[in-house]
């Protein structure tokens, strides 16, 4: 059963063109985790992968150099430390990854569930001795001879106070391990399985951030202040320390540094030195002495994961911070929306650091343009230019031309929104945007704005709402997809909706009531058949004729859908990225084993159709999927989609892998009887229904389709029609 109705068995083996074969990652190695360095090269672990740079004397700054992520050299993305041991292998630790082991020559190495890592692979450090040593987020793993023991609370009898372990020590008698719940040392003949081997240091209980030894002494810096064991004394609190909220700490020729949010302290000759200038809010998550010059790596300590940050960090003699933005990705891996421009140009929004256009290969911030780059959450294309969003900030929007933003315009409550926080945005014709609003409070005035206008003209600018006296199930609008400038389908927390914004008026509603798998609608999309997928809280459904039909292979929440013009639907659920092929019932996966795609939330998707493009802004940068077929091509290798093609349903007839030019098409049954022919000057207005010469249905069966189109070489392309 397909959607209610039978069809042949022989359905099953139809041809799925367009799977993504290939995948390309563009990371923002902004949020720092940790550096280090090994002759004259810095490593730095961020949220985006692994940065390499070092220190320009003429420049007196760090210069980045390349980077590794995943796919590629590392096993996924986000890495959380990393460390060489005696025999000069470097050992990369990924909060989700595992960890990666290099070897001066040679393949990686790979540990990960199977060598009896956790379940989460969530490592925060790996030390490499004699016996290796993994903190992880579900207990200490201890590798002696081959294979990972895993001790956490419950299998230590409660020695290890936590099974989050944040940090590790080694001493020549034993290991020093830091966890959320406070300091224990493990003595190296201990038996690590019994209580009474793990001995808990007298200081803070709470969570252990960041451990160094100076010579002989042990610091150990915690949520609740500085502390420090000197040789053969019990530990003591540094009462002169004058910061908080450390994040790292490091020792060497310039003494003891402590990296804390928005400052820094270097500890010189009994006194404690401050160093603040230019770091902007962010927090030194790593220090590293170079000789005499400190070094560190930043991150946003109000992002999630460490998703955003500044990058590199230099102390100048002056006292400033001399940072280095990587500027190879995006301006962040926490992305929420994605567009693309007729020119090529792709757009993406981050919710904690502004945005970013991709532009003949090259990535370009749009942040010196914006009103304020905090959560910004919708971004889409009005006239040749884009508007981005700013919750709580209204929109701003960005001329486009030639590569280069020449203006920017800011627009708010007030002119005409009907609040400050458009939580998405769709451009419906030349000259007609629609914004979709969420509130903050329960009594803001929330729900749908059309703005038209001249785009840059802001002489011509109107601006309507419809709200939930008007109709609309809810004032919390979640995704807005127009069908030109007078209508528009909105997605709400209460149902969904189709408004007219001449009379601002809403002209039909559906809710769960109606067939919906869940009132919640999150997200909405069309394919060029005109049938609307919308996505809820609770699974997927497709309207078409005003009858809902609830697509049962999906019953998970959906984040954002996108139809690819070659007869699917892309879907980002809360169990990864699928896709729907209507016409057949079958369900695409792809996960962590079956692509290169890691473990991520997908908030946005944009398809390329004609390259063959999957854009998707996930919470780990921006991805890019290539498709086995994309809808341009010479002919050599074109496709009739969807295959079987079932009129009766809505669908129409295409053809992928021609060039967009004029183009003749005649369909013939397998008699050779002439069924239908049509002119059409491009290759997207190709959309047979399935009627014959006389407006009659087309029988079930086999059938041809033959091209005549300049440049092109197609030949007959073979489909099956079922009704």
């Amino acid at each position: 059963m397909v959607g209610g109705e039978t069809v042949s068995a022989f359905l099953i083996f139809a041809a799925l063109f367009g799977r993504i074969t290939e995948w390309e990652h563009f990371p923002h190695y902004g949020g720092g985790n940790g550096i280090i360095s090994r002759g004259d090269v810095i490593l730095a672990a961020t949220s985006g992968g692994l940065l390499f740079s070092h220190y320009s004397e003429t420049e007196n700054q760090l210069v980045v150099d390349s980077g590794w992520s995943s796919p590629g050299k590392l096993s996924y993305d986000r890495v959380s430390h990393v460390t060489y041991d005696d025999s000069g292998n470097l050992w990369v630790s990924m909060n989700g990854g595992g960890i990666d082991v290099f070897p001066p020559d040679g393949e990686k190495t790979h540990f990960n569930q199977i060598d009896g890592l956790p379940l989460n692979l969530g490592i925060n450090q790996t030390l490499p001795d004699s016996i290796i040593y993994a903190a992880t987020t579900q207990g200490l793993c201890i590798r002696e001879f081959g294979f990972f023991d895993i001790f956490n609370n419950f299998s230590t009898g409660g020695g290890l106070p936590s099974d989050n372990i944040t940090c590790l020590s080694s001493s020549d008698s034993g290991l020093y391990v830091g966890t959320t719940a406070g300091l224990v040392f493990l003595p190296r003949s201990a038996d690590p399985a019994q209580e009474s081997s793990w001995i808990l240091q007298n200081i803070d209980p709470g969570s252990i951030i960041a451990l160094e030894w100076q010579d002989d002494t042990l610091w150990a810096a915690t949520s609740a202040g500085l502390f420090l064991r000197p040789p053969g004394q019990p530990w003591e609190q540094e009462a002169l320390f004058p910061g908080e909220n450390i994040s790292s700490l490091a020792w060497g020729s310039g003494g003891l540094a402590a990296g804390c949010t928005n400052q820094s302290f270097i500890l010189h000759q009994g006194e404690w030195q401050g160093y603040h200038n230019n770091l902007h809010g962010n927090a030194l998550t790593g220090l590293l002495w170079l000789n005499d010059r400190l070094c560190g790596v930043l991150s946003n300590t109000y992002s999630d994961n460490r998703l955003s940050g500044a990058g590199l960090t230099l102390l100048l003699e002056n006292g400033n911070w001399r940072r280095t933005f990587p500027d190879s990705g995006p301006v962040s891996n926490d992305l929420r929306d994605c567009t693309i421009l007729p020119d090529g140009s792709v757009w993406v929004s981050s919710n904690r650091a502004g945005g970013s256009v991709f532009v003949n290969g090259q990535w370009q911030s749009l942040n010196l343009f914006l009103t304020n780059t905090s959560q910004c959450f919708a971004i889409c294309q009005s006239g040749s230019g884009v508007f981005i969003s700013s919750i709580g900030n209204g929109v701003d929007w960005l001329s486009w031309l030639d590569g280069t933003i020449e203006t920017s315009l800011h627009f708010d409550s007030d002119d005409g929104f009907l609040n400050d926080r458009v939580f998405c945005a769709e451009q419906g014709d030349a000259n007609t945007v629609w914004f979709g609003h969420r509130t903050l409070s329960e009594t803001e005035t929330s729900g749908i704005s059309r703005l038209t206008w001249n785009p840059g003209d802001t002489t011509s600018v109107s601006v309507v709402g419809i709200t939930g006296a008007q109709g609309l199930p809810s004032k919390e609008v979640n995704a807005i997809l127009p069908t030109g400038g007078r209508y528009a389908w909105a997605g709400t927390d209460g149902g969904l909706a189709f408004v007219d914004g001449y009379i601002q008026t809403v002209r039909e509603s559906y809710t769960v009531l109606d067939g919906l798998p869940s009132s919640l609608v999150t997200s909405l999309a069309m394919d060029r058949s005109g049938i609307l997928y919308v996505g809820t809280a609770s699974g997927l459904a497709y309207l078409y004729k005003g009858v809902i039909t609830e697509v049962n292979e999906i019953d998970m929440s959906i984040k954002a859908l996108e139809c690819d013009n070659l007869g699917s639907v892309w879907i980002s659920t809360s169990e990864g990225l699928k896709r729907f092929f209507r016409t057949t019932g079958v369900v695409e996966e792809y996960t962590v084993f079956n692509s290169s795609l890691i473990e991520c939330t997908i908030y946005a998707m944009k398809v390329d159709s004609d390259d063959g493009y999957l854009w998707m802004a996930t919470d780990h940068g921006f991805w890019r999927g290539q498709l086995e077929s994309g809808l341009s091509g010479n002919g050599s290798k074109a496709v009739v989609y969807p295959d079987p093609f079932i009129p009766g349903r809505g669908d129409v007839l295409g053809i992928a892998g021609i060039p967009d030019t004029p183009v003749e098409i005649r369909i013939f049954d397998l008699t050779g009887t002439l069924v239908y022919e049509h002119s059409c000057n491009g290759r997207d207005n190709i959309a047979w229904d399935g009627s014959n010469m006389d407006g009659d249905p087309a029988a079930s069966g086999v059938y041809f389709l033959q091209l005549e189109q300049i440049n092109s070489e197609a030949g007959l392309l073979k489909f099956a029609l079922v009704r």
